[in-house]
């Protein structure tokens, strides 16, 4: 599983997990399981989460700039 700052971003804008997976259009479920780290994000939801954050996927997830799975 990879590292992800997805908890912390959501909570300096003081969005809740509800609030997020509104802005993201995916469940508080899918939230949940991304910031436990029990779940690594497709692309498309990796792309929302950003979007919904307003910072670049390599932001939540560092190890992006890495790897070929942009």
């Amino acid at each position: 599983m990879r590292k992800n700052f997805l908890r912390k971003l959501r909570r300096r804008l003081s969005y809740s997990q509800a609030e997020l997976a509104e802005k993201a259009h995916c469940s508080r479920a899918t939230i949940i399981l991304v910031e436990r780290l029990c779940h690594y994000p497709t692309r498309k939801v990796r792309n929302r989460l950003a979007s919904a954050l307003g910072v670049s996927e390599s932001v939540i997830w560092p190890s992006l700039e890495a790897s070929d799975d942009k």
